[in-house]
């Protein structure tokens, strides 16, 4: 049935006032056109900007990509911002945005129950298939849509990608956005069954969390280890630093989204407590940060767009950290202070309605 606007219910907006501040998106992430000036902003992030973010990512060997986007003055900065990374759950951004697509054209009835089995219950982070005690278990579709992106469940993420389509849709939708630079390649089944180096003949309906567990533990470690360290390297399900910003750009403009379908993507993104000591780890308390963590093997991310204080308006930014040989604290240190210097460069050269109003003048966008 075709719907103007999704009905939310199960684990809606209520169920979500309880676990973030109640703020309204439209009011958070207000966008002032055009979201992109027609010329190019000046270069008005200056060389220690540049050089702290490089000194910053020595820290993790300089595996390190971060782009930024200041939308209301399109001032762009990067760093390593063409080279690509594996997303590992950063793909659900882009996954949700199909789904979002069929729920705007009433393919979709987010209100709708459904079974889950334990068949297609999903290796990795799943609190819904902890909590089933190894039964069924029926959720709205809104609310397997909130737990794949609140807490990043990847038992909900496949229910939600095969009914929108599979990766190749999701990739299609971020094409047809105008966004080059960002692959969804595999479902979250498939992806683990990589991660450990099982042989791709082994159907997906074979690659469930217990029937994996028995799969996975029988595989001798070395072999176990080599295929970790091939996941970083693989071009599958990977995207740029300056891609992703892009994408958040236009989630951030409701490009190709019904009002309510966007509200509801950054009001779920908004609530998420995911990966406390990244990109939120040292703003100001309170800092309204839309975003979306990813955490596989030596991959540590994270992405989102930051509501600045006063009339600053919002930044986007992208961190994506790939190695193996340093430790998950200090990557994740690594991405708390690239966000940090970023917030408070725009915070500050941004502060008031004029600076933003009248903008930089036209030239050359700033990369590092």
């Amino acid at each position: 049935m075709r719907r103007g606007a999704p009905v939310i219910r199960g684990w809606g907006v209520a169920a979500l006032a309880s676990l973030a501040p109640v703020v309204s998106p439209s009011a958070l992430f207000a966008q002032s056109d055009p979201l992109r000036p027609s010329s190019a902003p000046a270069c008005v992030v200056p060389d220690s900007i540049h050089s702290a973010l490089r000194r910053i990512s020595r820290r993790a060997a300089g595996e390190v990509g971060v782009a930024a986007l200041h939308i209301e003055s399109g001032t762009r900065v990067a760093l390593n911002g063409e080279r690509r990374f594996p997303m590992a759950s950063v793909s659900k951004v882009p996954m949700a945005l199909e789904y979002l697509r069929r729920v705007d054209l009433g393919e979709i009835d987010p209100s709708e129950s459904i079974r889950v089995t334990p068949q297609e219950f999903r290796p990795g982070h799943s609190p819904l298939a902890e909590w089933s005690g190894g039964r069924a278990v029926t959720r709205s579709v809104d609310s397997l849509f909130s737990l794949m992106l609140r807490v990043s469940d990847n038992t909900a993420t496949d229910v939600i990608l095969n009914m929108s389509g599979g990766p190749e849709a999701a990739t299609r939708r971020v094409r047809e956005l105008g966004v080059m630079g960002v692959e969804v390649d595999r479902s979250e089944a498939r992806t683990f069954a990589d991660l450990v180096g099982l042989p791709d003949t082994i159907p997906e309906s074979e690659l469930y969390r217990y029937q994996y567990f028995r799969m996975r533990d029988a595989l001798p470690q070395a072999y176990r280890d080599a295929a970790r360290e091939r996941y970083g390297t693989d071009p599958r399900d990977t995207a740029t630093p300056n891609a992703m910003v892009d994408l958040l750009a236009s989630i951030q403009a409701g490009a190709g989204l019904s009002d309510a379908s966007r509200d509801r993507l950054l009001e779920v993104m908004a609530a998420s407590r995911s990966g406390p000591r990244r990109m939120r780890g040292m703003l100001p308390p309170g800092t309204v940060v839309a975003h979306k963590t990813g955490t596989m093997a030596g991959a540590i991310n994270d992405v989102g767009i930051i509501t600045l204080p006063g009339d600053a308006g919002h930044l986007v930014v992208a961190t994506f950290v790939n190695t193996l040989r340093v430790r998950t604290r200090s990557r994740e240190r690594t991405i708390a202070e690239m966000t940090r210097l970023l917030y408070d460069y725009f915070a500050d050269a941004f502060s008031g309605r004029t600076a933003i109003a009248s903008g930089p003048s036209p030239g050359a966008s700033c990369t590092a």
